[in-house]
């Protein structure tokens, strides 16, 4: 059986030189949304070596376009853009998730040398890592673990007292065979980290998406949490989005340590 944590170790020790794109938060939710597949397609097409993001989003709603074939999805997305809440279709799979202000995103992305060099629970540890690292200089303890009730679930989330506080997802997509012959692939791993966001708030609206374009999917409200609110009086004063840089900031610096160190 193969050994996930040595397998995440390979993932950067394979690409000698990472670049990290530390980006501040988008103008327009669709495009930070579409900058990940861009750089996807240029890894893929061997024009961009390995590369990871750090980003956010104005207020807006992510789907599935599984999801875009609900039997009223145009009404749903007329209301909540109407609300302030845009809704925007993504690639990957899951289930519709809010991205606003005090959600950080990281994604990571490279290219392979064959269809599946490595496995998915490698590339899912390779982008849980810094996270993690991140988290526990904040004094928090994350682990991985399915949440029952909470959206986007799945067995690489990170929890922290027994609370999701990161989704995440995957995508490969293939390259056009080289010269050499060799079918080649891209891989991207996605995550959202809740810092400074309200997490009874964003299931509300993730509820309301389900309801309004007329799904029987409910989660509960109560099974996500914040690194605000499980840092509690240890961010208490700090000023608004002072939180979120410190993140960013400890985030940047845990990729980098993993980078060299590969």
């Amino acid at each position: 059986m193969s050994n996930p944590q040595s397998e995440a170790a390979a993932i950067f020790a394979a690409y000698p030189r990472w670049r990290l794109i530390n980006e501040p938060i988008s103008v327009d939710p669709l495009d930070g949304l579409q900058r990940d597949t861009a750089l996807l397609k240029e890894v893929a097409a061997g024009k961009r070596g390995a590369t990871a993001r750090i980003w956010e989003n104005p207020q807006s709603l992510v789907v599935t376009r599984r999801e875009t074939r609900f039997p009223s999805f145009k009404n749903a997305q007329a209301q909540l853009s109407q609300e302030g809440w845009p809704v925007l279709v993504r690639e990957s799979g899951g289930t519709a998730v809010p991205h606003e202000p005090g959600i950080i995103h990281f994604s990571l992305m490279f290219r392979q040398d064959k269809l599946f060099q490595f496995s998915m629970d490698a590339v899912y540890e390779a982008l849980c890592e810094p996270l993690q690292m991140a988290l526990t200089s904040l004094g928090l303890i994350p682990g991985y673990g399915e949440v029952k009730g909470s959206y986007c679930d799945g067995k690489y989330n990170l929890v922290v007292d027994g609370l999701k506080i990161t989704g995440t997802a995957q995508r490969i997509i293939g390259a056009k065979k080289s010269d050499d012959g060799v079918q080649r692939s891209a891989v991207m791993a996605q995550s959202m980290l809740m810092v400074e966001s309200d997490p009874v708030a964003g299931t509300d609206v993730v509820n309301r998406f389900y309801h309004l374009a007329g799904s029987d999917r409910v989660f509960d409200p109560a099974v996500s949490t914040s690194v605000q609110h499980r840092m509690g009086e240890r961010a208490a004063d700090l000023a608004p989005g002072e939180l979120t840089l410190l993140v960013r900031e400890r985030l940047a610096e845990a990729f980098a340590q993993l980078a060299e160190r590969g």
